[in-house]
């Protein structure tokens, strides 16, 4: 069968806006992979309503497929009508972790044939099977469609039980004319459960790791592409430190020159100082943590497990490391404690620490989280335009601070972290520069922002957005 297989092309800011271009995203290339070492022919491509039917034209599809966050969601939706009401006889399919949670909207609002619940490497193969073969209504659990007023196969999210042997991405899946930058897999899933993140929810709390020989193939493939630069595609890289360990050592015997960036956690470092000092001398460059906030009775509403001594603590882990560290920080928790007062005392916190970047948010409730569950049922989500779902929009109503308020603070939070900083701030980004913890083009779009935006006075979300 013919499959092509569209990532959004995005418009949309926040953290998307730091990216140069599109990007295809990861999991599209694996689904893709897999469909192709079951006998398909299947090609990726960036694309909306609008660039679409070209692809449609050149490939000649009989499955078109779509992936998306709640934020590019609309522009899926849009490929999806248009495709539905002018290629009526070919089938669609569309995953991702909105999809996922919001199936139902998903297939009312675009017609589209198949919702792929969790993960595809398996189940999107098996319904090509399916579809080949002349059932349209396949019982593949995860592979959710709509008929009569009812749902099929919709019990159950499809999670893999190994991930060991993901299929071998490859450039020649993606349309010539674009590219795409490979990032590593070692493991799926999180086993924490943090109250606003949608990984736990979409995974159930699974934690699946592949072994350290298979990653280090993948990277001796990539690097045989040219790279040298990799970002861990984990949700949390340093969950085993075990693991990580044995990582190290075998990059260090292969005697392997690259570069990486990764996730980790507060305690995970304070627990293992020296398996960071390891990895720094390993070829990490940059690790990202979470703190989200320096208020312990919001860090316990957000079922962090993690308390302000122990951040002090890795900051101080991190610096004398040598490894250029990223800190998340989100205004606002989504209950009593979203107040001005609160969130300029989680201002000042950042602000006192000798961090590293900071990165801000606006607290979002994405779908399937416990937060989009809370506030839902409280009437308190404001709209669901989800291209606003970009964590510099407040989407809901907070308790004790308009949300016109919550996001005049985020640029304002920005400019008190970072002037915090003094002199600091012109190392920090010399020496992350150096090293490719940080790109050129990340530095001049976060300067521009600041500048428009503070200076000229221009709207912060509007000097975010990617041109179209």
């Amino acid at each position: 069968m013919n499959v092509l297989l569209v990532s959004p092309k995005s418009v949309v800011g926040g953290l998307e806006s730091l990216r140069q271009g599109n990007q295809i995203l990861q999991g599209l290339l694996f689904v893709a992979a897999a469909a192709r070492d079951a006998g398909h022919e299947v090609h990726v491509v960036i694309a909306d309503k609008d660039s679409v039917d070209a692809y449609i034209q050149r490939y000649q599809p009989q499955m078109l497929g779509v992936s998306c966050v709640s934020s590019t969601y609309p522009i899926a939706r849009e490929v999806l009508k248009h495709v539905k009401a002018k290629y009526p006889k070919l089938y669609t399919v569309i995953g991702g972790h909105h999809a996922t949670f919001m199936y139902k909207e998903v297939i009312a609002e675009t017609g589209v044939d198949y919702v792929c619940r969790g993960e595809g490497e398996e189940v999107f193969p098996a319904l090509l099977a399916e579809l080949e073969k002349g059932n349209t209504q396949p019982d593949i659990p995860g592979i959710v469609f709509y008929r009569s007023g009812v749902y099929y196969n919709d019990q159950a999210i499809a999670i893999m039980d190994n991930i060991e042997h993901l299929p071998k991405i490859t450039k020649d899946l993606v349309a010539p004319e674009f590219d795409f930058s490979p990032k590593i897999v070692s493991s799926r899933g999180c086993p924490f459960f943090c109250s606003f993140c949608s990984i736990s929810a979409f995974y159930g709390g699974s934690y699946r790791k592949r072994s350290v020989e298979a990653v280090i193939a993948d990277i001796k493939e990539y690097i045989s592409w040219g790279y040298d630069n990799f970002w861990f595609h984990d949700d949390n890289l340093t969950v085993d430190a075990v693991w990580l360990q044995q990582f190290c050592e075998a990059v260090e015997r292969e005697q392997l020159k690259f570069t990486y960036s990764a996730m980790s956690r507060v305690d995970t470092i304070c627990r293992n100082p020296e398996l960071f000092a390891y990895m720094a001398r390993t070829g990490c460059t940059l690790v990202s943590i979470g703190i989200e906030s320096g208020i312990p009775e919001v860090l316990e509403r957000m079922h962090k497990k993690i308390n302000v001594e122990q951040i002090k603590q890795a900051i101080k882990i991190m610096n004398k490391v040598g490894v250029a560290h990223t800190w998340y920080m989100i205004l606002g928790s989504g209950d009593e404690f979203d107040t001005p007062e609160y969130i300029a005392k989680n201002i000042k916190f950042f602000c006192r620490l000798p961090l590293g970047f900071v990165l801000v948010s606006i607290l979002t409730p994405f779908p399937g989280t416990e937060l989009f569950n809370k506030l839902k049922a409280e009437n308190r989500i404001r709209h669901y335009n989800w291209e606003e779902y970009d964590i510099i929009h407040c989407v809901y109503e907070p308790l004790g601070i308009t949300w016109q308020s919550m996001e005049k603070m985020l640029p304002k939070a920005y400019i008190k972290v970072y002037l915090s900083k003094g002199w600091r701030v012109i190392p920090l980004f010399m020496k992350s520069l150096k090293n490719k913890a940080v790109t050129p083009h990340k530095i001049a779009v976060a300067l521009k922002t600041l500048f428009l935006s503070r200076v000229l006075g221009r709207d912060f979300s509007k000097v975010l957005r990617k041109p179209a």
